[in-house]
């Protein structure tokens, strides 16, 4: 089971989620602005880049498009030949119009490429509506982790793919519910380093720490039992997901049912035969009542975690 490294902001549109927990490398920390990038973050490597790359793009445009897609390769082998056949014709005004027009054109665009990608601006646009396991202190790391455990053994089960659980309306509430988790976390670890960092050894801002460290290990507690109801529920998710497999096995073997009665039938010919298929049709029954009973522990244990989403 893989979980990543980023938690997003569910109302997100779902494209920007994607690019947002795909590029964890241009994400921002947890500070209080994001500042804008100058020259649309481009740097000096990034103009040496343009200015090294710029004279094979004007005179090998054949040769640098072989690194590209299809369509680069193209139009480079196409501006190669047309290169080429100028400059047969008309060597010295070609190559003085490359000098001139050509390569510093090429150096500006090149240039333009270079700087701030997609991920980098939205990571900017979007601070705030992200957070990074890497940004926790350890204790709060590992109750993410938890929580995104628990989300991904829910939504992957195989009860909530044949909709067994669909009044818990899954692919809404748990995002919610590990976004609002994850938020909550950040702002643990906030203020616990804020606290730490305090000089207990002032009496006024010792009789000032007392308290609030009550409220941060009150909240601690709180947001630990909420993921605890979140683990609760993934066992009984995980529970039912037995329940329906041990469910379609026996109903499997049932299905053979005449064919076992048949041969026994064959080999026996007396109450053997029917004590047999009786006993498999009992236990179909037996596993099928146990499946009813795990799925509706299970919906019960997600529809209470409603509750505690709307209070949020």
């Amino acid at each position: 089971m893989t979980h990543s490294v980023v938690v997003v902001d569910p109302q997100l549109p779902l494209e920007e989620q994607r690019i947002l927990k795909s590029a964890p490398d241009a994400l921002y920390g947890p500070v209080e602005t994001v500042p804008e990038p100058r020259l649309g973050g481009r740097t000096g490597r990034d103009a040496l880049f343009a200015l090294w790359q710029a004279p094979a793009w004007t005179f090998l445009p054949g040769l640098m498009g072989t690194f590209h897609g299809s369509r680069v390769r193209a139009a480079g082998l196409a501006a190669q030949a047309a290169l080429a056949g100028a400059l047969f014709w008309q060597p010295q005004p070609v190559f003085t119009a490359l000098v001139l027009a050509v390569l510093p054109s090429a150096f500006l665009v090149l240039l333009a490429l270079c700087g701030e990608d997609a991920a980098g601006r939205l990571a900017r646009r979007r601070h705030g509506h992200y957070v990074q396991y890497g940004d926790l202190a350890q204790k709060y790391r590992s109750l993410l982790y938890r929580t995104a455990q628990s989300v991904e053994t829910v939504l992957e089960s195989e009860v909530n793919a044949q909709g067994l659980l669909d009044d818990v309306r899954n692919t809404v509430t748990l995002p919610a519910q590990q976004w609002e988790i994850a938020r909550t976390l950040m702002e643990l670890d906030r203020l616990t380093d804020e606290h730490e960092g305090a000089r207990a050894d002032d009496p006024r801002v010792a009789e000032l720490l007392a308290p609030q460290k009550e409220v941060l290990r009150l909240a601690t507690a709180s947001v630990t039992e909420r993921i605890a109801a979140l683990e609760g529920y993934a066992a009984r998710t995980r529970a039912a997901d037995e329940a329906l497999e041990q469910w379609r096995t026996v109903q499997r073997l049932a299905a053979n049912g005449d064919a076992y009665q048949e041969l026994l039938a064959r080999t026996v010919r007396d109450e053997l035969a029917r004590a047999e298929i009786d006993g498999l049709t009992e236990q179909a029954r037996i596993v099928e009542e146990a499946l009813h009973a795990s799925v509706a522990k299970a919906r019960r244990a997600g529809l209470s975690l409603v509750p505690d989403l709307k209070a949020s």
